[in-house]
């Protein structure tokens, strides 16, 4: 059933929005009801609303109403311009559109209309029906919990409630990872692409996921990052080329410690006293040939001296003395020569060899600091045994790794050649630099949501939502297949020529029309049945309006029986069934409609049926709406609490009004629903016209109150001032009533009442632009001559139209 309806577009319709538009008087909003009448004059847009419901039925739009936006909100969820072929309203609609597609004869009686033809179920087959009840018992109702519709129902929520798990499961992670791919990884000028999205993210997962992936470290990153900073560097030219010096220098330091010499004629007191030996050494040099006394004590030197110590320091010992020397500058130079063995600086290679070389550069640093001390050792060595000539020294022993020393070179050499490498191919190490880190944020992020046991917890979703699925396709496909043996069984049991009877019954028995028929006939081939409208036997032209109006609304009623639409709850839309029918007749469709539609029937329980869903209907004409005021009233409970209820109406009445472009829906006023007379409804709109400023929000008033005016004085004079003095006089009844005291006020009434509501005898007067302030001048002194003529009457008018009384 439906509730209400927004129209951003359609037609006349334009910006209807129902909850502001549709509100009682203590401002609540009111919906649609089971039964729903509208009432609204020609062109105010009651085809135009019937056309949206007709597109429902039809599953399409109707043409010419490019760019419509509406949206129909009901228990069985909306319908948008959008949705009309998708969802689960029945829907039965009556209008212009209704005739022309079935029943183009009626239009185009000249140029081949035809009506098509319906079948309804014909004379009963005992064992076909018996069958059918058969199988609509197997196939129950979700309404009374029963048969296979109700477990298609169950299995249906169960399918929908698994659905939704899986897809809320999956579209939270779905969330979750476009919103790391565009907040996090996207947004990273680091290594974020240009374009990246949900997609790429999940390819990247698919890489993180596969063996042999292993992320990288938190050290390992800062390198990549660096890389991704670096700019192209020059070749490095030089290389690293390590020579010891040690073994050589070993060799002959080894065998000048070892070497074993003495004195020709010895001096036992220096041989004891290895550092007065040094002295006295020291001392040759500064005496001899140079002095004659010491230079110490300045005692005369003793004439043998130089005999004596030359016989003690013999060749020999010099020989020892100066090869010592030079061994130990050699060792000197070795040692000064070990920082120049490299001299690279960690900032001339690439960030990915820098942390390479720094760690080579530390080892060889340490390898040649315990060559140095070696080297040092060597030289301590043979500085003893030069202060000690006659005194062998031991060889000290040998630490360093001389190959370390080598492989620590080897390995420097190796990362200069990457690095001098690495500048033709820096960006696309960059680029593998960039991959990198994203893969290490995209498996750091995917271990931080848990992403593996999140997609398996979506896949046990999927399998229980595949399960449910299926198993709901397989009972729907159950149904569908007795439902399909029905319309079979019921096929065997159509007959287009009860279809015809049916609408000449109708005619008969409502209208008491049997002058004209519908026939259904045999087309050539005898394989095709068609409707013919015969007259005395003869094919019938020339059909006057009325004879149309009652021929096409029997037939939608008669379609009603339609195998089609029978025993559903259908949502029927009656627009303006009233065309040129006489008073006679607008009663016997009043009672059609309430006989075979709006009339409620008794169930098993006793409780009232009825043989709609929800039933729209709408007129243009006064006296049938007052009929329908009679029609069946649908109720419904509601609760009052204790767990009782009430019951109550569940009718609403509408007006469809069109205030100048602008077709609206609102609230029936109360003298139209409650008194259905136009003489309360133009009262109303002149009193809407008392104030000009109203004409800013609705002027359609305005430009109709000369044609209101005159109606409304032609019928309360009349009733007023029934007899006619002078019928030579038009304005007689007007000077009796408003007498003679305000000749400008009746002279005014007076071409208000011609100009503007009879325009034949001043055409131009449709150019101009209405007097608004004339208008409420004179509708001002007409309700105050009301008034001051009958106060009781003129409240009681006021009343009507759901105004406050006037205080006298």
């Amino acid at each position: 059933m439906f509730n209400q309806i927004d129209i951003t577009q359609f037609g006349s319709f334009s910006g209807l929005n129902w909850k502001k538009s549709v509100r009682d008087r203590g401002n609540a909003v009111q919906d649609f009801k089971r039964l729903n009448i509208l009432y609204g004059r020609n062109y105010s847009g009651k085809t135009t609303l019937s056309r949206i419901f007709r597109a429902l039925e039809t599953g399409r739009m109707p043409s010419n109403y490019a760019g419509a936006t509406f949206t129909i909100r009901g228990d069985k969820g909306d319908v948008t311009q959008t949705s009309i072929a998708d969802h689960d309203y029945d829907i039965r609609v009556y209008n212009r559109d209704f005739v022309s597609e079935n029943l183009s004869f009626l239009i185009n009686q000249d140029v081949g209309g035809e009506i098509k033809s319906f079948a309804i179920v014909g004379e009963k087959n005992k064992e076909i029906e018996n069958e059918i009840t058969a199988i609509q018992e197997k196939l129950g109702s979700s309404e009374s919990k029963t048969g296979l519709r109700h477990d298609l129902a169950t299995k249906r929520k169960e399918r929908d409630r698994n659905k939704n798990n899986h897809k809320s499961a999956f579209d939270a992670l779905e969330s979750k990872l476009r919103s790391h791919a565009n907040e996090n990884i996207k947004q990273n000028r680091t290594y974020g692409p240009a374009v990246y999205n949900i997609e790429s993210i999940k390819r990247d997962i698919t890489s993180v996921k596969k063996a042999g992936f292993t992320p990288l470290t938190t050290e390992e990153q800062a390198i990549k990052v660096n890389l991704l900073k670096q700019e192209a560097l020059p070749d490095i030219a030089d290389t690293v080329t390590i020579s010891l010096k040690h073994d050589s220098l070993s060799k002959t330091a080894e065998e000048l410690l070892s070497r074993l010499i003495k004195p020709t004629q010895a001096i036992q007191e220096l041989l004891i006293e290895a550092t007065l030996q040094a002295w006295v050494k020291q001392g040759i040099a500064l005496h001899k040939d140079k002095r004659d006394t010491c230079a110490f004590c300045r005692q005369s030197l003793p004439h043998n001296m130089w005999e004596v110590l030359d016989s003690h320091f013999s060749k020999e010992s010099s020989d020892l003395e100066s090869s010592i020397d030079s061994c130990m500058a050699l060792l000197t130079s070795e040692i000064q020569a070990i920082p120049s063995f490299l001299t690279l600086s960690g900032d001339k290679f690439y960030a990915e060899e820098m942390a390479s070389f720094e760690a080579s550069k530390g080892l060889l640093t340490e390898c040649l600091v315990v060559y140095k001390q070696d080297l040092e050792m060597l030289k301590a060595a043979l500085n003893a045994r030069k202060s000690n000539l006659f005194q062998q020294v031991a060889m000290p022993l040998s630490k360093h790794d001389p190959e370390a020393i080598q492989r620590c070179a080897h390995d420097i050499n190796d990362l200069i050649g990457k690095s001098n490498g690495r500048t033709d191919s820096l960006e696309k190490d960059k680029g593998s630099a960039r991959e990198a880190l994203r893969l290490a944020d995209v498996a750091s992020f995917i271990s931080a949501i848990n992403y593996d046991a999140e997609v398996a917890r979506i896949a046990d979703l999927k399998t229980d939502a595949d399960i449910t699925s299926t198993a709901y396709g397989d009972a729907e496909a159950e149904i569908i297949k007795l439902e399909a043996h029905i319309s079979l069984l019921l096929s065997q049991q159509k007959d287009e020529r009860k279809g015809a009877e049916h609408v000449n019954s109708l005619l008969n028995h409502f209208f008491g029309h049997d002058g004209i028929k519908l026939e259904a006939r045999d087309n050539a081939e005898r394989n095709v049945v068609k409707f013919e409208i015969v007259r005395d036997g003869k094919p019938a032209y020339n059909l006057s309006e009325g004879e149309c109006s009652l021929i096409a609304f029997c037939y939608f009623i008669a379609r009603l029986e339609e195998p089609e639409s029978k025993g559903k709850d259908l949502i029927v839309y009656i627009d303006d069934p009233i065309s040129s029918l006489d008073g006679n007749h607008i009663f016997f469709m009043f009672s059609l409609i309430e006989s075979l539609i709006a009339k409620p029937f008794k169930n098993a329980d006793g409780s009232n049926g009825y043989r709609y869903r929800q039933l729209f209907i709408s007129t243009h004409n006064l006296d049938f709406l007052k009929y329908l005021k009679r029609l069946s009233t649908p109720k419904k409970k509601l609760p009052t609490g204790e767990g009782k209820a009430k019951s109550v109406d569940d009718s609403e009445h509408f007006m469809v009004e069109r205030n100048g472009p602008t077709s609206d829906i609102l609230l029936m006023p109360s003298y139209l629903k409650d008194y259905v007379t136009e003489f309360n409804y133009l009262f109303h709109q002149i009193y809407k016209c008392r104030n000009q400023h109203t004409a800013h929000d609705a002027h359609e008033p305005f430009y109709s109150f000369g044609n209101n005016l005159r109606k409304f004085l032609e019928a309360f004079l009349f009733f007023k001032l029934p007899y006619h003095d002078d019928k030579n006089d038009a304005l007689e009844r007007i000077k009796k009533f408003f007498g003679n005291e305000d000749a400008t006020a009746i002279s005014l009434i007076n071409r208000l009442n011609n100009e503007f509501s009879h325009l034949e005898s001043t055409p131009d007067r449709g150019f101009k632009p209405i007097e608004i302030p004339e208008i409420s001048k004179v509708a001002n002194f007409v309700l105050d001559k009301i008034f001051s003529s009958d106060p009781h009457q003129y409240n009681a008018l006021l009343k009507s139209i759901g105004e406050p009384p006037r205080a006298q």
